[in-house]
């Protein structure tokens, strides 16, 4: 018993020496064991990364990192696989793709033929219930060569007893059945919304069933647009994105609706993915009082405008007369049209400073030449604006003049390139709609990066598939579908096709300083690949898959356990 005091002493001593010792300062996460690319301002390749806290730690060499273990950490070998940035798409629709989901699918992509593609909406017509509206998506002349697009009264017989909508691929272009314009209000007599956007007539002034832009769609749409049962395909558009590799998405325009946007970005919603939100003008409501950055997977950062349309509507503004072709008659562009502004000049810049003054970002929907000069116009003459930079961007840039390019730079407005209109588009472009002389201009990413610019590059989905890899190629190689190239001048390097989808992704985003790039004190949105994308010829980079995915730290997908 005469040992007691000295043994409370003891115990003393050593609650004091543990209670003294500093916390676990380890990482809670080392991945080593193949090339890690950083997409730093050097663009190095490091041997070795830690994470803690959902955080990057540090990236170095495997004898820089490894003291940072401790006996909680988890330590990842790739065995010879890559490490790299999560990407980032600058320029999607997450809830148009889950809204036709949910539509008949009579793509290019799936179907060839005319044949099969009416057959295919035949087939569903009898499978539905009289008087259920039937909507049907992805209809392309282009990918379908030889298409021929009904008109209302082929479509009154194909669904005598149904409201019948038809959307292209484009998303620019819309058809309708007697029944569909009957129950949504629309008449002969229904003014047109807007420039850009109308009810086509026939000679005699009756619809004929085609309708240009989606503004003049909407009201065609509410039924397919419903929340009931949108939440489950979103989640299915999510998880496609996050097997492509992508850790952030911005949804720019036609987005979940807004009381909606929060939840699915939250934790209680999977699979997790950071998600920006541009506003259209309609939802200018929902804006709250100052851009939000309460959350960091949650953000809305801005109003999207249209200034033109599409090229295969003949709404996009171009100097230069659509060519008179087949295929034009079949998208339904005039003869000799130019398209036209969507907005004016002085409407443009009204906007652009009302908006720009409470701190939101905006993004331009420009893709004529005619129509990016006016915007640039529009730009200078709106004055000196205030804001987080990037102020401005502009979208799809698809004829951007390169004498245009310095006046971006001057005014740091950054340009999303909608690039794979070269590959799955750039033959019908050339040879039948614009031309081979503007053709060989289209989206000069080489000059935009010469002079300053951050681009970035994106699939526009659900009009094309959102496939990064895919991406990346189309700017290096600029090949159309047979092979042909369109301006190849201004193909890209591997580095600068990686920048496209991470780190300039970021900063068109507003978050280059917690994402992008895997450097200390950002967020650890990783991406590992089954090889190196800097030591791949450009003609294989779409056969690089996805290994596995982690945001904040956290594995999200694994594409063995997804197999």
């Amino acid at each position: 018993m005469q040992h007691k005091p000295l043994r409370l002493v003891c115990l003393t001593l050593i609650t004091l020496l543990l209670g003294a010792c500093p916390a676990d300062n380890g990482a809670d996460l080392i991945i080593h064991g193949g090339p890690i690319l950083t997409v730093n301002a050097t663009d190095q390749v490091v041997e070795a990364i830690a994470v803690r806290d959902g955080l990057i730690l540090a990236a170095g060499s495997v004898a820089k990192i490894m003291p940072l273990k401790s006996p909680s950490t988890t330590v990842i070998d790739l065995h010879g696989k890559t490490l790299m940035p999560g990407f980032i798409a600058a320029h999607e629709h997450p809830a148009l793709s889950a809204v036709f989901q949910g539509a008949i699918d009579l793509s290019g992509f799936t179907y060839k033929s005319n044949d099969e593609v009416w057959a295919a909406l035949r087939q569903a017509v009898s499978e539905a219930a009289k008087g259920q509206w039937i909507y049907a998506g992805g209809l392309d002349p282009i990918l379908t060569s030889d298409l021929t697009v009904p008109m209302r009264q082929a479509l009154d017989e194909i669904a005598p007893d149904n409201p019948l909508v038809l959307v292209s691929q484009t998303m620019h272009s819309y058809w309708a059945n007697s029944l569909a314009f009957a129950e949504a209000g629309i008449t002969r007599d229904t003014p047109d919304p807007g420039p850009g956007a109308y009810y086509e007539h026939d000679r005699n002034g009756e619809l004929s069933g085609f309708i240009a832009e989606g503004r003049a769609a909407m009201p065609l749409l509410k039924e397919l647009k419903s929340p009931w049962g949108l939440l489950g395909r979103y989640a299915d558009v999510l998880n496609g994105l996050q097997a492509n590799g992508f850790t952030s998405v911005a949804s720019l325009g036609y987005n979940v609706p807004p009381l909606m946007a929060r939840f699915v970005a939250s934790k209680n919603f999977q699979p997790r993915i950071r998600q920006f939100f541009y506003l259209v003008e309609d939802e200018v409501g929902y804006l709250p009082a100052k851009p939000d950055t309460d959350n960091d997977y949650f953000r809305i950062l801005g109003i999207k405008l249209w200034h033109d349309g599409s090229p295969y509507t003949g709404s996009m503004f171009t100097s230069s007369p659509y060519l008179d072709s087949p295929l034009a008659k079949t998208l339904g562009i005039p003869p000799g049209s130019r398209g036209e502004a969507m907005l004016s000049e002085q409407d443009l810049q009204s906007k652009i400073r009302q908006y720009t003054a409470d701190g939101w970002q905006v993004a331009i929907h420009s893709q004529g030449d005619a129509s990016m000069r006016a915007v640039v116009h529009a730009i200078s003459a709106a004055g000196p604006l205030s804001g987080q930079l990037p102020v401005l961007r502009i979208e799809h840039a698809v004829e951007l003049p390169l004498d245009r390019l310095p006046a971006l730079a001057r005014l740091q407005v950054p340009v999303s390139f909608h690039i794979n209109h070269i590959l799955y588009y750039g033959d019908a472009l050339q040879n039948s709609i614009i031309g081979r002389h503007m053709a060989q201009q289209v989206l000069p990413v080489s000059s935009a990066l010469a002079s300053g610019l951050r681009p970035t590059l994106h699939a526009d989905s659900p009009m094309f598939p959102p496939e990064p890899f895919s991406l990346m190629q189309t700017a290096m190689t600029r090949q159309t579908s047979s092979g042909q190239q369109l301006n190849p001048r201004e193909a890209i390097n591997i580095q600068q096709a990686l920048r496209a989808m991470t780190i300039n992704g970021a900063y068109q985003l507003r978050i280059e300083d917690r994402a992008g790039s895997l450097e200390p004190g950002k967020w650890a949105d990783l991406l590992v690949v089954d090889r190196n994308p800097y030591a791949t010829p450009a003609a294989e980079l779409d056969q690089l898959q996805v290994e596995a995915v982690y945001l904040a730290g956290k594995q999200q997908f694994s594409r063995a356990g997804n197999n």
